[in-house]
């Protein structure tokens, strides 16, 4: 440990008894919070990393190597089997990992209970489609009859238009 650092955790140890001692006098205005106290930074307000020594860097690194080398030896024994596999065990395989990367999946009585709901709403805006739609037939043919009855009746009205008022009387050939 360097003399800088141990000066530092003294300075640290004496604020820390000191705020203690306030404390308990009942002297202390400032509440007492956990955590390191502000008085306690660090020299400078600078903020110090911490750092691993070389060896432990060195049992990182040979762990991840280790990962690696694993990882590597179990792709080159899958690769000559794969190779060597039918196509259709290679779409297999393909599918298999294809699964294996999906997140989530649907138990069969969630899907079930999801596609009875669906179902449900489709019946039932088919229901309101059909019901409209025959709305829709009644209402034409309410218009249509009362289209024919309005033609009959201007046709009829057409005639008794064209029809004279007075009376004509046929004339009679002279003989």
């Amino acid at each position: 440990m360097r003399i800088q650092d141990i000066v530092v955790e003294i300075d640290a140890e004496i604020s820390r008894l000191q705020q203690v001692r306030a404390l308990l006098a009942g002297t202390s205005t400032e509440m007492w919070k956990p955590g390191r106290p502000a008085s306690t930074s660090l020299v400078g307000n600078a903020r110090t990393r911490r750092r691993l020594s070389a060896e432990a860097r060195e049992r990182i690194a040979a762990a991840q190597r280790a990962r690696w080398a694993k990882s590597k030896k179990a792709a080159k024994k899958a690769a000559p089997s794969t190779a060597a596999a039918s196509p259709a065990k290679k779409a297999a395989a393909v599918r298999l990992r294809t699964k294996s990367k999906k997140k989530r999946t649907l138990s069969a009585g969630a899907r079930a209970k999801i596609a009875a709901a669906q179902k449900a709403r489709w019946a039932k805006v088919r229901k309101a489609a059909k019901k409209a739609s025959t709305a829709k037939v009644s209402k034409k043919s309410a218009l249509a009859k009362k289209a024919v009855s309005a033609t009959r009746a201007s046709a009829s009205k057409k005639k008794a238009a064209v029809a004279p008022t007075t009376p004509v009387t046929p004339v009679k050939a002279a003989s």
